[in-house]
């Protein structure tokens, strides 16, 4: 399945990913070394957007069926490590990284009915009814 397919909202992917950070996915290297490069030359200062390349890899990077099996649980909170590693000086207090649509959340079938998501920040309670409809409680 296409990045594009998967999930509408690139945010809510990010939201994804972050679930996988320490589950050792098959983009980790990838990742790692872009982090590498290029957060080491990231300008600091007050109105820069996400770091390019990495956004533009996170947008094209299709999550493998391996991975998605691997999310049992989601957080959405603006302290997420994902955030920082797009646009490190984010000091979330915009809605830069706001998700708008859990699309595609079907496609995480390990995803638990109990206790799995857990709402902090970074969107509506309502862009989550999705999940309650599904049966997936929230936690917040």
């Amino acid at each position: 399945m296409g990045k594009s397919e998967m999930f509408k909202d690139l945010n809510f992917k990010l939201v994804v990913i972050e679930a996988l950070l320490d589950k050792e996915p098959l983009f980790q290297k990838e990742l790692t070394d872009l982090i590498d490069k290029h957060t080491n030359e990231f300008e600091w200062y007050s109105g820069a957007g996400p770091i390019a390349e990495i956004r533009d890899y996170l947008e094209e990077l299709t999550l493998e069926k391996s991975d998605l099996e691997k999310v049992e649980s989601l957080c959405f909170d603006g302290g997420n490590e994902i955030y920082g590693i797009l646009k490190p000086d984010w000091d979330g207090e915009d809605s830069l990284f706001d998700v708008r649509s859990v699309e595609g959340f079907q496609n995480l079938k390990n995803l638990k009915t109990v206790e799995s998501v857990e709402y902090i920040s970074m969107c509506y309670p309502e862009v989550l009814e999705p999940f309650k409809q599904a049966g997936i409680a929230i936690e917040d």
